[in-house]
């Protein structure tokens, strides 16, 4: 216990020592302002973006509610006047209603996704649901090749680039300088634990960016985010990654620095681990995810006018005998009723289509489903993808997480239009109890994504373990041949 306390105590002062040599050197004040102005610019671009999704969000609630409300209403319109008529028949018919009210399911951005934008300026964050599917883009978005080539600036970039380079600055001449001051001889002699200084030296810097990225993200997710919406599993498992990443660097910096080369050739070695990790590596994986990640809405669009002109075409009976083959508790004494008044027929029309496009779109999502596979298992070779993926997925703003939301829709669209079959195929209208009852969305996040957190923590302190026992082992080795 006696000898616990001494290490301590000499750890304590070697790191009030180092704190007091960076702020003297000017290392400190740099550092701190390096990170305050990117991290403003980072956190201002996340804000920007996951601002503009809750605007566009928050519009299509309060015109789907607009929309409801003013539906309700036309139910008690004066329907001895034209007008009054067609207001009546634009809120009880199924169909008409069904066309007006605009319903859209949508995935809130988290309050994390201002800190790691991920798939959010691609993806689509919100779909119309009615009885009729369609891949007509509801917007055409003009990509900025710069943009695409560049990719986001937001705090989760700052974390994956530019934290590795300042630990990589202020820790790669450690070695080297206790030799140029001759405090590496002094302890030699003195038979001084020179791994052990080493190891707290490089702790005082780890402190140093470890409390700077927890101050940077607890502030940007406090300034944008009301207090009551604060989660504090995401806050845990960011700020976790966000250590685990960082210690793997230090590991990797401790890894080099014990080979006890001169600060010039650690500096070259360390730049060139930075440009294989976060360069070279991760450019392949970024081909297959493009590759994977294809908006194909237009494309599916022209398939989709190509199978309703065909299935236009078919005998109305046919149609109605496909249908009441998937949906056989819709058949009754009216089933086959194709009047003018009656919709069945629409709705078997609508049905086919969407069926004949969902056997393509389920093809697609297997091909995807694919590659996306082959992406993952190679990330256990690529720590920093990885790492970009969990800070994603915390976010809520990675590739499975709108796939999972995607799948939500799907599950939403089928009550929707289950609500609305009921309706036509027994010949009934909307009324105040109807729209009362319309199914209404609640979006969820994927409930499977915290324990990809977990596992994906507990890699990278693996791998942090490792590269510090092979650091330890070298120097012992490079200590046992007095090459100090």
């Amino acid at each position: 216990m006696h000898r616990l306390n001494k290490y301590l105590f000499i750890a304590g002062t070697i790191l009030q020592q180092e704190w007091r040599y960076m702020w003297r050197t000017a290392l400190l004040p740099a550092i701190v302002a390096i990170l305050l102005l990117t991290s403003g610019i980072a956190l201002y671009y996340g804000q920007r973006v996951t601002g503009q999704h809750r605007n566009t969000i928050d519009s299509l609630q309060q015109h789907y509610e607009g929309q409801r409300i003013f539906l309700q209403k036309n139910l008690k319109s004066d329907t001895t006047t034209a007008q009054g008529k067609a207001a009546y028949i634009s809120a009880a018919w199924p169909a008409v209603a069904d066309h007006r009210l605009h319903c859209h399911a949508y995935n809130p951005p988290s309050p994390f996704s201002i800190l790691s934008v991920g798939m959010s300026d691609l993806s689509a964050y919100y779909y119309p649901v009615s009885v009729k599917s369609s891949y007509t883009p509801a917007e055409e978005k003009v990509s900025n090749p710069l943009q695409l080539i560049s990719g986001n600036f937001d705090t989760a970039f700052l974390l994956i680039y530019l934290l590795p380079l300042l630990a990589i600055c202020i820790s790669y001449h450690l070695l080297a300088q206790e030799k140029e001051q001759g405090t590496l001889a002094l302890l030699e002699v003195q038979k001084g634990d020179i791994a052990g200084i080493v190891l707290v030296r490089l702790l005082s810097r780890y402190l140093l960016l470890l409390i700077s990225i927890v101050f940077i993200s607890t502030t940007g997710i406090l300034l944008y985010t009301p207090l009551h919406h604060f989660s504090w599993l995401e806050w845990t498992a960011w700020n976790s990654v966000a250590a685990a990443w960082l210690a793997l660097w230090m590991a990797l910096i401790w890894f080099v620095i014990a080979w006890n080369t001169n600060a010039a050739t650690n500096l070259v070695v360390l730049l060139s681990v930075w440009l294989l990790l976060l360069i070279i590596l991760p450019a392949g994986c970024r081909l297959m995810i493009s590759r994977s990640h294809t908006d194909d809405t237009a494309g599916n669009a022209s398939l989709q006018r190509s199978i309703e002109w065909t299935t236009w075409d078919l005998p109305k009976k046919q149609l109605l005998d496909s249908f009441y083959q998937t949906y056989p508790q819709y058949r009754n004494p009216q089933a086959y009723d194709t009047s003018d008044n009656s919709s069945r027929h629409a709705m078997a029309y609508y049905e086919l289509v969407d069926r004949r496009m969902q056997r393509i779109i389920t093809t697609q999502e297997f091909s995807s489903s694919n590659e996306l596979k082959a992406v993952a298992s190679s990330l256990r070779y690529n720590p920093a993808v990885y790492t970009q993926l969990l800070l994603n997925s915390i976010a809520r703003t990675d590739v499975s997480d709108y796939g999972y939301f995607r799948r939500q829709v799907q599950q939403f669209r089928y009550q929707w239009k289950q609500f609305f079959y009921q309706l036509h195929f027994n010949d009934q209208l909307l009324t105040d109890a109807g729209y009362k009852a319309l199914p209404a969305y609640h979006p969820s996040y994927d409930p499977e994504s915290p324990a990809r957190w977990y596992n994906g923590i507990l890699y990278l302190l693996m791998l942090t373990v490792v590269w510090m026992m092979a650091g330890w082992l070298v120097f012992r080795k490079r200590l046992a041949q007095r090459d100090f």
